[in-house]
């Protein structure tokens, strides 16, 4: 590791000098804490964007002495007031992403949840993929495209309600 050299106002100084102190540590290994804890949660941010869009957000992480160490990072949905909806976890010693898609998958469903969203049934969502896939394939039977007509009409009006609540939400 190469040294570095930095200068800092006095102000900025004493406050990490005191910061240090509760802490307990080094001047240098509080300050590469904090570094390390940014990266975390830049690393976290970066995680969710890809699969959360801006809808999640992340808190400070937490270093957990566990074997190995993991940083344990609080997700929170990004509309006020913030609901908790998981935890993202990274390998302390290799900065690693230890959640997976499911994780984030099933933090969106909750946050969802807590907006009052509605949900499509599982059934009906298998079964429309079931006929948009048909209608790709072939020219469904009359009876196939009424059902497609009236599944494709069903979700489009939850969506609807869905986002007419978020904007309630969003307004109140």
């Amino acid at each position: 590791m190469r040294p570095l050299t930095i200068s800092l106002p006095d102000y900025l100084y004493e406050k990490l000098t005191q910061q240090a102190k509760v802490s307990k540590i080094s001047l240098e290994d509080f300050v590469l804490f904090q570094l390390k804890r940014d990266e975390v949660r830049d690393t976290t941010l970066t995680f969710l964007r890809k699969r959360a869009g801006r809808c999640l957000m992340a808190k400070e992480p937490i270093l957990k002495e566990s074997t190995p160490p993991v940083w344990v990072v609080p997700i929170f949905t990004n509309v006020n007031p913030p609901v908790e909806v998981g935890e993202i976890f990274i390998d302390a010693d290799t900065g690693q992403v230890l959640s997976t898609e499911m994780d984030v998958a099933e933090m969106i469903r909750k946050g969802h949840a807590s907006f009052g969203f509605k949900s499509f049934a599982a059934e009906k969502q298998e079964r429309l993929a079931e006929l948009l896939a048909l209608n790709s394939e072939k020219t469904l039977e009359p009876k196939e495209k009424q059902e497609l007509e009236a599944l494709l009409a069903e979700e489009q009006a939850l969506q609807i309600r869905n986002l007419e609540t978020l904007g309630k939400r969003l307004l109140s």
